[in-house]
């Protein structure tokens, strides 16, 4: 009986363990040494999303259809005019093998935020469980892999550098800033539920204290704007349901600016060990290029209002600043079209927005993991609007967990009895769509993934001091 239990446990969470693997191995494991760390991400979210190509077209149809019969039916409607108009778009850009990869990268990830809900809608309680550990595991293995740089450098009486600190897991200290946006709203929910021993409720603290000090450490700017605007949001929306978890947040990150004081500033003065530490608050307000890439998309919007440039095709237009405009509003109206652009963020914004209402007028019954995740969704989205929080493949990645987390909680309440309709058309339609979304993502992969160590290495030995990140490490196209 016992072994029956957890073989349906298994299965019941098939797509949280995939995703949890995809994390896992994109921090932990350095596949090839060779290559930057975000072409490896990329190959492994590829692996992720074949997985659910596959799975999708055979045993885990019905989850799919589940979770579509759970929106909304305008959402639907909007969703899927997005994604129709975002096709059209790339078909007739001016490099649509790219523009397709893009097109059906995001369509596989929006796929398997659905189903990462249907499973959370249906598992509950022990999803939420399992999702946890999840989060508490990457921030520990994230956490102990940049501290070994901190190690090594004060034993070994070394130059205690805070940018090389984050290359061994991440390949910009950026994208620890975003994880982080995602990651420390979380972390505070084991606090709220309580049920802790003494160990484990201060091992958890001594965490959240080191993410928020690593966040001061990397020097990210985007992080602190995104994780104060979600504090002041979640304050001012539902300060009832949000009080314990903002009193956590606030403590924590206190803690953690002491802890940097003592560990980056006082420990190596005293032990003679020399420190660059990256100080962002004499150009806290500095836009560091994001201007030029900004003007660059609204012309583009400008010149192209209806149908965009085509997904992916601002990485075709070369300048010093980057392949992607730092800003997720910008960047699906110039490639997508203001339509589909419209279409994709009005059905998301609505979602937030409803989560949010929950949280203000049923705060009791609302519960500390709505507030966590809405939280970590209000950082992940004030952040797109200055990073590439939609383009770093990790980043997606997690961002699809948390969103498939969140909309599983919602449903909920607010879906307990979808109706499914599997008609031969489902029947057919899903499996037809998943293969092509197999053969179109292969088809856009190849040649360029056989080869990136090599190309990063020529790009940098050609002189270049920025590598621009977009689908890949050197994201420019073709």
């Amino acid at each position: 009986m016992a072994r029956y239990c957890l073989h349906g446990l298994k299965w019941n969470l098939l797509f949280l363990w995939l995703v949890g693997l995809a994390l896992f191995a994109g921090v932990a494991i350095d596949f090839i040494p060779e290559m930057i760390w975000h072409d490896q991400q990329r190959i492994e979210q590829l692996v992720l999303l074949v997985a659910v190509s596959l799975a999708v077209a055979t045993v885990r149809r019905k989850k799919l259809l589940v979770s579509l019969a759970c929106l909304s039916g305008l959402s639907r409607i909007a969703l899927g005019s997005a994604f129709v108009l975002g096709g059209v778009s790339a078909i007739v850009s001016a490099l649509p093998r790219f523009a397709g990869l893009e097109w059906v990268t995001i369509l596989l990830l929006f796929t398997l935020t659905l189903v990462l809900a249907v499973e959370g809608f249906h598992q509950r309680a022990r999803y939420d469980v399992w999702a946890m550990r999840l989060v508490v595991t990457l921030a520990v293995v994230v956490a102990m892999k940049v501290m070994m740089g901190y190690v090594a450098s004060i034993v070994g009486g070394l130059r205690l550098d805070s940018l090389a600190m984050f290359e061994g897991t991440f390949s910009n200290r950026r994208v620890f800033g975003q994880v982080a946006s995602l990651v420390i709203p979380l972390l505070a929910y084991p606090f709220l539920i309580g049920g802790m021993s003494k160990f484990t409720r201060f091992s958890l603290f001594i965490l959240l204290v080191l993410w928020w000090m690593l966040v001061i450490v990397s020097g990210t700017r985007g992080a602190w704007m995104a994780l104060g605007f979600s504090a002041v949001v979640m304050a001012g929306v539902s300060w009832r349901a949000s009080a314990r978890w903002l009193k956590i947040q606030v403590l924590t990150f206190s803690m953690g600016a002491l802890l940097f004081g003592l560990l980056f500033i006082w420990l190596p003065s005293w032990i003679g060990v020399d420190a660059l530490i990256e100080n962002r608050l004499g150009d806290f307000a500095a836009l560091s290029g994001r201007e030029v890439l900004w003007e660059l998309a609204w012309a583009q919007i400008q010149a192209h209002p209806w149908l965009g440039i085509g997904p992916m095709q601002l990485a075709a237009l070369r300048n010093d600043y980057g392949a992607h405009p730092h800003n997720a509003v910008l960047q699906l109206a110039a490639e997508w079209g203001i339509p589909a652009a419209l279409a994709l963020l009005l059905p998301l914004g609505y979602g937030l927005l409803r989560m949010l209402v929950r949280l203000r007028h049923q705060a009791e019954r609302a519960g500390g993991l709505l507030v966590c995740l809405s939280g970590s969704l209000l950082a992940a989205g004030a952040q797109s609007m200055v990073d590439g929080v939609i383009v770093i493949p990790y980043t997606q990645t997690l961002l699809v967990f948390v969103a498939g987390w969140a909309l599983g909680v919602y449903f909920r309440d607010v879906a307990l009895r979808p109706e499914i309709t599997d008609s031969r058309v489902w029947q057919l339609g899903v499996p037809a769509l998943s293969m092509f979304a197999v053969i179109a993502l292969l088809n856009g992969i190849f040649p360029e993934i056989l080869n990136r160590a090599e190309v990063t290495q020529a790009y940098v030995d050609a002189g270049h001091s920025l590598i621009p990140p977009r689908y890949w490490g050197v994201g420019w196209i073709p």
